[in-house]
């Protein structure tokens, strides 16, 4: 079953959003209209052309902030764009759009790069649609570049910097109010405008705190147009369960905010937070909160809940509460978890007592063979501990994504022999029949350390501007057909040219064709 196939499958019968081919002008307008942006263009076709990765995951803070708005009174809609497009590949988001009332106030997510280039061609189609309506973006990119947004892009009004759940609140007053001042704008923290054509931006004085993540609903999607088909497309499709299981659903939880390391790539590593939102480590909700959604989605038929930060990093005192109490309350269920760094064998003992295994993935990213690459890049563990931890997983047979990385810092023709050699072991060590496998290219982050510092790390960037990442989004939406991998990625190293990167993704080709476990080439194209 092609991915196209499972999306309609789950969305048949789908109880949120009409069809289509009906009518919607008699629909009330929405206070608050959200829509999450493709990758590319509004008027894309998937079924006619192949396309890069559509992202169609929303940030999960979305899903905080619209019910917080619900939970004030307010009415919102919310269209995930791509997941539309993939359901209906000839829906026409300009149509949908001139079929609702006007409303108060449009939000666009913003967060990851992929989105530069998709966020503002729907903020021009929101705009040819509602002209008088305000328009935000909001996210981590939108963050960093919020002063070049607003001054070349007239369709965005506003730019939420940081956490956004205050200022979205005074936002959505102001904007309901018969008459406004722009001097009310001023008293908004974190927000981006302009005033007689110049921008302006009010302090970043609004940080959220544990007690205000706790106050936020990360579970009810009602807000969203076919949202039990999102449910479809938020299961990761790992774990030991038949491939052709269409209406299986997973849900991407909160656990907090922010990061303690410092990844070199990671436009969400700890100094890329600190800068962006103001935030110094990590700001959790508490473990009851967490549970209480993790039973709340298994109660919906949630088979998979992936967790947006590793419980590991907060250590015992945190995880071991968080799993204790699940088991107490018997709840058994599928999870995803990324491990930031290696878990404790007690940590996975305890997470497989609480996992169900049918439905759970970890995933885990040595990025490179060689231990040196891996420590400069921001793992720091050694190989002998990576496959004891191996060895721990295996034991309670949880399914395991493993990632490497081709061309980041560090990584050389040489390097790449020692990344072989640990993927050959970790294939004789693990049972294929639980693991995945995938070495890919990627592409800078803005404000990621890299980014910020190159010379430490040996590279030259390539992107700095919020135009470079917009002109890199549209000239990468669609798939080519030939392309040397490692090229249009926002960085390079002097001497580590593309050539050597594709040669590198050959030989990984080869090396992924002679496994017998779920061992991917590299992928062509962006």
């Amino acid at each position: 079953m092609s991915a196209l196939d499972a999306y309609a499958s789950a969305s048949r019968n789908d109880p949120a959003g009409a069809p289509h081919n009906v009518a919607l002008s008699t629909l009330p307008a929405a206070d608050v209209l959200y829509i999450h942006p493709a990758k590319q263009e509004v008027t894309a076709r998937y079924d006619r052309y192949i396309a890069s990765p559509t992202y169609p995951l929303i940030p999960v803070g979305v899903v905080g902030l619209a019910n917080s708005l619900l939970a004030r009174g307010l009415t919102v809609r919310g269209l995930n764009l791509p997941l539309e497009l993939l359901l209906d590949p000839v829906f026409d988001l300009r149509a949908w759009l001139a079929r609702r009332g006007q409303p108060r106030l449009i939000m666009v997510d913003l967060h990851w790069y992929e989105h530069s280039f998709g966020a503002l061609d729907v903020a021009r189609a929101c705009k040819a649609a509602y002209p008088q309506t305000p328009l935000v973006l909001g996210g981590l990119t939108a963050t960093r570049y919020a002063g070049a947004i607003l001054a070349r892009f007239s369709e965005v009004d506003y730019v939420i910097r940081g956490d956004a759940e205050k200022s979205l609140e005074l936002l959505t007053d102001f904007c309901r109010l018969v008459d406004t001042a722009p001097d009310t704008l001023a008293s908004i923290p974190n927000l981006s405008y302009r005033v007689g054509g110049k921008v302006r931006e009010t302090a970043r004085t609004y940080v959220a705190e544990a007690a205000d993540l706790d106050r936020l609903d990360f579970v009810d999607l009602g807000f969203l147009e076919h949202h039990e088909s999102y449910s479809a497309i938020q299961y990761t499709g790992a774990g030991l369960v038949r491939p052709a299981e269409p209406r299986l659903k997973g849900h991407w939880l909160c656990l907090g905010r922010g990061c303690v390391y410092d990844c070199s790539y990671c436009g969400g590593a700890r100094s890329a937070h600190q800068k962006l939102a103001g935030r110094d480590g990590v700001v959790l909700r508490s473990a009851e909160r967490t549970i209480e959604d993790v039973v709340r989605l298994h109660e919906r038929g949630i088979h998979q809940v992936s967790f947006t930060l590793d419980p590991c990093i907060m250590g015992p005192t945190y995880w071991e509460p968080l799993l204790g109490r699940l088991t107490e309350r018997g709840v058994r269920t599928g999870l995803y978890n990324e491990f930031f760094q290696l878990p404790s064998e007690e940590f996975v003992s305890a997470f497989a007592g609480v996992a169900d295994p049918e439905h759970t993935e970890v995933a885990l990213s040595p990025l490179s063979g060689s231990e040196r690459v891996r420590r400069l890049n921001g793992k720091q563990f050694g190989n002998a501990e990576l496959l004891d931890a191996l060895g721990w997983l295996s034991k309670h047979e949880l399914p395991l994504y493993v990632y490497f990385s081709l061309n980041l810092p560090g990584e050389t023709q040489a390097t790449f022999r020692e990344t072989l050699r640990l993927a050959e072991e970790i294939c004789r060590r693990y049972p294929p029949h639980l693991l995945r496998m995938i070495n890919k290219c990627h592409t800078i982050d803005p404000v990621s350390p890299m980014s910020v510092a190159p010379t430490r790390y040996g590279v030259r960037a390539e992107f700095s501007s919020f135009m470079d990442y917009y002109q890199y989004c549209e000239r990468t939406a669609w798939q080519a057909r030939y392309v040397t991998r490692g090229t249009l990625r926002g960085f390079s190293a002097p001497r580590r040219p593309a050539a050597q990167v594709e040669q590198m993704a050959r030989e990984w080709d080869a090396f992924a064709q002679s496994q017998q476990a779920r061992v991917f080439p590299v992928p062509r194209g962006w």
